[in-house]
């Protein structure tokens, strides 16, 4: 007995030897693979659980890395190198709670609490939790540890941003500038910021070195990634340069993915086109507002939809509405981005839809693994992603002309009307009162109800314009910030326009902001960051809108919009243009009244509001993607049909 046990132990090393020695080359499969087959000794200690969950980080095996990382904190519950990893990997798999958990867990852990890394971890976790202030309180004690970590400041602005405390966010994204010059996003961010809060001072001046700068970047470098593609839509920019900055994005969040191996698909056994739609956003969420209806009348005898959720369960009449009309819903929160490629990838699916571009809370990641043969961006996100593995971008004539090419790394595929789905079935309330919102009975009422991130001093300019012919008008703006509110009355004040003749309605469930939306008599729109979800809902309740067309898609939906209803005519080339338009109109009150009128008898027949004709030339879009790939052939442009 006692030589078989000698030669267990002998057997035992050498094994545990081989494992640390891949350890040591930092081959990690190989080491996790080792250390695993070991794991069941009672010899295998604190340690060698440790070096099990770190072999399994650097491996990817993100589950099993969590797991060897709790069981090293049954033998050891402070050892701080152990909670690194499984927060870490918590994060790497948005296991926001069970993160949570661990650092409510840590809060009397000296150690811990004295960690630099451990706190940002903390505070991360609490951002996306949307408990800013336990993750502002995180980050603070962090920057108390190392104040002059540039990544921690633009963490740092996050977090105030979504506190809505904009001019402070963009003193945070500043000083991320100030101590890496090269962070160009952040410096972009700061501009953006000073946009929600109206605050354009040196506005000009700011967008044209921060272009300039971002003009001069290597195209491989990945440093304008971090949120500047968002930031840029609001801006003044060449259609060129926003391609340059989704590429660096791209780069930034997807450089080190390796795609999966291509796998030969089993076809549905009925011959249906399987689609597959990415989103945390199957609730009630703009996109689900307005894709709703073209998911409930699509032709389920011909194509199959799964939903891949990882967004949070609101329990609202629209997630039913949205998860009834799919054949299924895969629930990804706790998936990290290559498992979830795996289950999609596995799943078969035919034409992978990504709803979210950059924007907050997106997984683009998942697509640079190659999910699926056809890959298409739509309806989420107003530009290109950058992202050579995503196939298709999908516009109209108007929005995407295929002469516009050149600022896509997708190929254009074209809706044969608008772009935009709608839903026919949501409701259209009676018009509230005028008094009810503190608007005079007898001015004309000029709106506009979009985030204040979207105005430019151009666009407000022309609105002042504006209110400078037309006396009798008034401006009726949506309050997005006490910030912005003020910056817009002092702005008024300096073009010579009496500030009580800025109205700022209050935010409101989506019912009251229809019954409201009719008491205007014109919505303006503002550019180069159209209107776009609130431009339809205008629409909807008949009132017009007048837009600036400019190069980008951001700046062409309105125009897509008001073409398949009709009235192109409220389309103009620039803001001289567009001033004269809207006096004119306003003076011509039988032509505003006749464009109302035509909106309340048209709606029922305008393509913009059939969601079951929406449907079916969506689908036919997807046929053709597929049968291109079926067929062995390389994606090309789609141009509208019919």
């Amino acid at each position: 007995m006692a030589h078989a046990h000698t030669h267990a132990d002998v057997a035992y090393l050498q094994a545990k030897r081989n494992a640390y020695q891949f350890v040591t080359t930092q081959h990690w499969a190989d080491a996790a693979r080792g250390l695993s087959e070991l794991s069941g000794d009672r010899r295998f200690a604190a340690n060698d659980w440790l070096s099990l969950a770190i072999a399994n980080v650097h491996a990817g095996a993100l589950s099993a890395a969590t797991d060897a990382a709790r069981r090293t904190l049954t033998h050891d519950p402070v050892n701080l190198r152990a909670l690194q990893v499984l927060t870490i990997s918590l994060l790497e798999q948005h296991r926001w709670p069970e993160a949570a958990e661990v650092f409510e867990q840590q809060r009397d852990n000296a150690e811990a609490q004295a960690s630099f890394d451990f706190l940002v971890n903390q505070g991360t976790t609490m951002w996306h939790l949307r408990r800013h202030h336990e993750a502002l309180d995180a980050f603070l004690r962090a920057m108390a540890i190392n104040v002059c970590d540039a990544s921690l400041h633009l963490r740092l602005g996050l977090v105030l941003k979504d506190m809505k405390d904009y001019c402070s966010a963009a003193e945070s994204f500043l000083t991320t500038v100030a101590l890496q010059p090269s962070r160009l996003s952040a410096r972009l961010m700061a501009i953006h910021m000073r946009q929600y809060a109206c605050d354009w001072r040196g506005f000009d001046a700011s967008c044209a070195d921060a272009i300039e700068a971002m003009q001069q970047l290597d195209p491989s470098s990945g440093e304008a990634g971090e949120g500047a593609t968002f930031a840029l839509l609001g801006i003044p920019h060449p259609p060129e340069l926003f391609k340059f900055v989704a590429q660096q994005a791209a780069v930034f969040h997807t450089g080190h993915i390796t795609p999966l191996p291509p796998q030969k698909r089993a076809r549905d056994a009925a011959g249906r086109i399987r689609i597959g739609y990415l989103s945390c956003d199957f609730h009630h969420h703009a996109t689900s507002q307005l894709f709703v209806e073209a998911l409930e009348r699509r032709n389920t005898r011909d194509f199959e939809v799964t939903l891949y959720s990882y967004g949070t369960d609101d329990h609202t009449a629209m997630q039913h509405r949205v998860r009834a009309a799919c054949e299924h819903l895969v629930d990804m929160r706790a998936m990290d981005t290559r498992t979830m490629a795996q289950r999609i990838h596995a799943d078969g699916i035919d034409v992978l839809v990504e709803l979210k571009g950059h924007t907050q809370d997106s997984r683009l990641p998942v697509l640079a693994y190659r999910a699926a043969p056809v890959q298409v961006s739509f309806l989420g996100f107003p530009a290109t992603t950058g992202m050579r593995c995503i196939d298709y971008f999908i516009g109209d004539a108007i929005t995407t002309p295929l002469s516009h090419a050149a600022h896509y790394t997708e190929c254009i595929a074209q809706m044969p009307h608008c772009y935009q789905p709608n839903d026919s079935q949501r409701a259209r309330p009676a018009p509230s009162d005028r008094l009810q919102w503190g608007l005079p009975e007898h001015a004309l009422v000029l709106g506009c109800f979009n985030q204040s991130f979207k105005l430019t001093p151009e666009t407000f300019g022309a609105w002042m314009h504006i209110l400078q012919a037309v006396p009798n008008a008034v401006l009726w703006l949506l309050h997005d910030n006490p910030q912005a509110t003020a910056n817009l009355r002092r702005e008024a004040t300096r073009h010579g326009i009496d500030p009580e003749r800025l109205i700022f309605a209050p935010k409101a469930s989506v019912s009251d902001h229809l019954a409201r939306l009719p008491l205007a008599d014109l919505m303006l729109d503002n550019w180069p960051c159209n209107a776009h979800t609130t431009a339809s809902d205008a629409l909807w309740m008949g009132v017009p809108l007048a837009t600036v067309i400019g190069e980008t898609f951001a700046s062409r939906v309105a125009a897509s919009l008001l073409t398949s209803v009709g009235l192109d005519p409220l389309v103009f080339a620039d803001a001289p243009a567009y001033e004269a338009g809207v006096i004119g109109l306003l003076q011509q009150p039988e032509r505003l009244q006749a464009m109302r009128d035509h909106l309340a008898q048209g709606r029922s027949t305008f393509p913009l509001f059939d969601g079951g004709r929406f449907a079916h030339d969506l689908e036919s879009l997807y046929r053709r993607m597929v049968e291109r790939s079926r067929a062995g052939l390389s994606p090309q442009a789609l141009a509208a049909v019919g």
